[in-house]
């Protein structure tokens, strides 16, 4: 996943289009996370 990541990243330095989804999917990643965490198992 992460080499896929990077080299998206990598693509996205010329392409505007790829840059914005890669944004918006980075913030929609962090938009995931709990704001506190949990001990759930």
């Amino acid at each position: 996943a992460n080499a896929a990541l990077l080299a998206a990243a990598v693509l996205a330095l010329n392409d505007d289009k790829l840059a914005a989804r890669l944004d918006a999917w980075r913030a929609a990643q962090t938009a995931k996370v709990a704001a506190e965490p949990t001990d759930a198992p």
